[in-house]
């Protein structure tokens, strides 16, 4: 037994304590006692105070009931180093049927407990930070949970997310990525006290449980860590300086079970990202509402797609030069018969996110490219319709495929489809965008970027990519008449995209005054409800057999009655005004206020105002100042008793006064103040329209040039190719062991590969000879007689006999010439 690796011990029965009889070199080893330290002594010792566990009480059982056991103790050696070990007991029976001998063997499992706990650590945290991961916070929140004392103080379970770390994984190396995680552990962790617990869910997310039952403590727990987290974090190549945003859930004010806090504190993230970086939310029940909405949406709207509820409308989009239809764009819409008509900034976003945009997307290209061919068929005037297309579609590679694929099905001409790219779209990966975009438009198609305005706005985009027009987003539209910035982008847009040769569409045009202002400054079309809501493809068609087009006055060459506008607060000057001036054959529009004055500027076109100065609440100077920055083309006068020099002179001299008259007023004179007025503006027009024509054939040869651009580019790539092209099949004929000869169609030896200069080295230098002097043999037999390569003829060359095999070139490409191969004429080679 003392060669046995295991550690053997024998023991005496329980009636004498199981004291030890003997045991062998192996347990004296594992122990570190010798056989004195523990002759006559029981084996219990080894556990010294740790007699509580519970292997220890089977044991006895065991031993008692006279039967074999097996069991894993904690036993300490000798010098108090604690050793798992494994115990097999087995009793030994006398002749009387009792138990008078137990014999165990031992064996050391201390490493393999070692590991299994490390595996246990390992599971339960995440193995870069230490941290615990989701299943050791999963662990803590079960048994925190139950526990008293947290129910009565309450918990917060907040969801971290760290906003850049998603971006920075993809630009630093894995070691500054690595050390970043441990930065950013050591910084969570030292904003937590003793019993509470940070632990990484994901790369860019952590999960903290903090001891604070009250929300104004918890904010400002949350503001703590902000700013530990706000400070710069070094790294070899730079200092990055992260922000981030909170989700909180309180227990057991929101909820009492583990997973339900962490599902809650993920929506509250959500929403706190949702809602702008670097902050906090907390949960709360409308959260659940809006989840299940959205959930009861996303299922509606896949049966939608699957059921085919959806529908596509069409809104006109008019050229503001002839009035005529010029386009129209495709809008989807959703019809739900529960929920009614659904609106397409819910739905559309929700299918981006679930991932149905690709199916809506497709069919709605179908619906309109059939819709279209349909038009065709009938007769009606072939004018483009513009679809959106959505980020996710424009990343999808195979979205130029499908396109071929639908307007060869339709038979639709791709000049008759337009596409809509946001500038979102085009942020998000610019090379593939290039790359796609690149191919729609040689294809045809047209490419139009959609909801300018509201992103980057670069020049850059229109630049770089071949849009064809450009649309003005509806937000800028809305209130362009009385907000000045939003006027100044719209001036600011046009010009932009007229410099580069680019057409301009304004969205959402819903009033005359929008609509003289896109006019005025330019604008090529409009699209909205002025004109026409979206309709059917039915009501598209009637509309367009109509004939029905923009009203004479909106349009860009306008025929309009002169236009003067009375501004008095008193009603009897007005009407005095008003018969004075009506013999001059003028539209008079009249208000008694600033106010309604500028109400009446922003509905109807005015050529030239004449207002009071001494009016409550608004001068005369002050309204003419708002008109001057409203409505610029407008010419103004001031008509007052009263000698306010200071505020006169000042308007006058910022222009936002044409003259200032004086009453009472001399009848002929005031006539002929108004009637200069006039001639100015029409002066004033007539400037403008040349200008507007002259811009117009800029705008034609921006156009041109910009297109230009494109077929030289197209055409210096095509060059490139066929170069490229060229010296591979130049290279490859050079290892070619057949004699090859190419004659262009000036007789001169265009390429000669090294196997036919070998074959005719007395014949001296042949590449870019003539080949009627160098190679007269060959040439008598380029007669292009006919179309079909010849039958190969007979030559003789230097003594040797050859069979000219010759191929007219051009036939299937733009090359032109001769290629000559020689084989050697089987009929006469030399007899063996």
């Amino acid at each position: 037994m003392d060669i046995s690796a295991c550690g053997i011990i024998i023991m005496a029965g329980t009636s004498e304590n199981c004291r030890i009889l003997y045991v062998n070199a192996a347990f004296l080893a594992m122990t570190g006692y010798t056989e004195a330290d523990l002759e006559g002594r029981h084996s219990w010792f080894l556990q010294i105070d740790e007699r509580d566990q519970p292997e220890r009480a089977v044991l006895l059982a065991a031993m008692h009931a006279a039967r074999p056991v097996t069991v894993e103790l904690r036993n300490y050696r000798m010098n108090g180093v604690l050793r798992w070990n494994e115990l097999c007991i087995t009793p030994y029976f006398d002749d009387t049927g009792s138990a008078c001998r137990f014999v165990g063997m031992m064996t050391d499992i201390t490493a393999r407990k070692l590991a299994a706990q490390l595996l246990a650590a390992q599971s339960s945290h995440d193995l870069l930070t230490g941290l615990a991961n989701g299943i050791g916070l999963q662990q803590y929140l079960e048994a925190a949970l139950i526990n008293p004392l947290y129910r009565d103080t309450g918990m917060a379970i907040v969801t971290i997310a760290i906003e850049q770390l998603a971006v920075l994984s993809d630009t630093l190396n894995d070691e500054a990525i690595d050390t970043l995680a441990r930065v950013v552990a050591e910084r969570l962790q030292s904003c937590i006290t003793t019993g509470e617990i940070v632990a990484r869910t994901r790369s860019d997310s952590y999960t903290l449980v903090l001891h604070t039952g009250k929300r104004l403590d918890t904010a400002a727990r949350c503001q703590g860590i902000q700013r530990a987290l706000g400070q710069p974090i070094p790294l070899p190549a730079h200092e990055v300086y992260l922000t981030c945003s909170f989700g909180v859930a309180m227990f057991p004010e929101d909820q009492c079970d583990s997973a339900a806090l962490l599902k809650y504190a993920g929506m509250a993230l959500t929403q706190a990202r949702q809602t702008g970086r670097n902050n906090q939310v907390f949960y709360s029940a409308s959260m659940s509402q809006q989840l299940h909405d959205r959930t009861v949406m996303e299922s509606a709207l896949s049966n939608a797609v699957r059921n085919r509820e959806l529908s596509v409308l069409y809104q006109p989009q008019v050229n503001l030069a002839s009035g005529k239809v010029s386009g129209a764009e495709a809008l989807v819409r959703w019809h739900h018969p529960d929920l009614g008509d659904v609106p397409p900034n819910q739905f559309i976003a929700l299918a981006e996110e679930t991932g149905l945009i690709n199916d809506i997307g497709l069919w709605v290209l179908e619906r309109a490219c059939l819709d279209l061919a349909a038009c065709k068929v009938t007769g009606m005037a072939k004018v483009p319709v513009a679809i959106n297309i959505s980020p996710v579609q424009l990343r999808d590679p195979l979205l130029a495929d499908q396109i071929t694929a639908l307007l060869a099905a339709s038979g639709l001409e791709p000049a008759l489809l337009t596409l809509e790219i946001t500038e979102a779209a085009v942020l998000e990966d610019a090379e593939l965008t290039r790359t796609t975009l690149g191919r729609l438009h040689r294809m045809g198609i047209g490419l139009a970027l959609d909801d300018f305005g509201t992103g980057f706005s670069s020049l850059s985009y229109l630049r770089r990519f071949p849009f064809k027009t450009v649309n003005i987003d509806r937000s800028f539209i809305h209130d362009l008449t009385g907000n000045p910035d939003d006027a100044a982008i719209i001036k600011a847009i046009i010009s932009m995209a007229h410099t580069l040769g680019i057409a301009v569409v304004a969205e959402g045009v819903e009033t005359e005054a929008q609509c003289h202002f896109l006019r005025d400054n330019m604008c090529d079309e409009i699209q909205g409800h002025l004109f026409s809501p979206a309709v059917s493809a039915d009501g598209f068609s009637a509309l367009m057999m109509s004939g029905l087009s923009m009203p004479e006055h909106l349009r860009a060459h306008p025929k309009q009655l002169r236009t003067l506008l009375l501004v008095d607060d008193e009603v009897n000057m007005v009407s005095s005004l008003k018969r004075l001036l009506r013999r001059d054959d003028y539209r008079i529009l009249t208000a008694n206020s600033g106010a309604e004055g500028l109400a009446i500027l922003a509905a109807h076109p005015v050529d030239v105002i004449l207002s009071d100065q001494r009016m409550p609440g608004m001068t005369g100077v002050e309204f003419l100042s708002i008109a001057k920055t409203r409505f610029p083309r407008t010419v103004r006068l001031v008509l007052s008793g009263y000698t306010e020099l200071q505020s006169v002179t000042d308007a006058v001299n910022e222009g936002a006064i044409y003259k200032f008259l004086t009453k009472p007023w001399d009848d002929d004179k005031l006539r002929g103040h108004i009637q200069e007025a006039f001639h100015r503006k029409e002066m004033a027009d007539d400037n403008r329209r040349l200008a507007r024509e002259v811009y117009a054939v800029n705008l034609g040869l921006a156009a041109a040039n910009r297109q230009q651009q494109e077929l030289l580019g197209l055409r210096q790539e095509q060059i490139t190719r066929d170069a490229s092209s060229l010296h591979i099949v130049r290279e490859a004929m050079q290892h070619v062991p057949l004699p090859v000869i190419a004659i262009d169609d000036s007789d001169m030896i265009a390429f000669i590969n090294d196997a036919a200069a070998r074959l005719l080295p007395q014949r001296g230098m042949l590449l870019g000879g003539d080949a009627r002097y160098l190679l007269p043999e060959i040439v008598r037999h380029l007669t292009p007689q006919s179309q079909q390569p010849p039958r190969p003829q007979p030559v003789e060359l230097d003594g040797q006999h050859f069979l000219l095999g010759t191929h007219l070139m051009g036939q299937g490409s733009s090359s032109s010439g001769w290629l000559v191969t020689l084989t050697a004429d089987p009929q006469r080679l030399p007899a063996p």
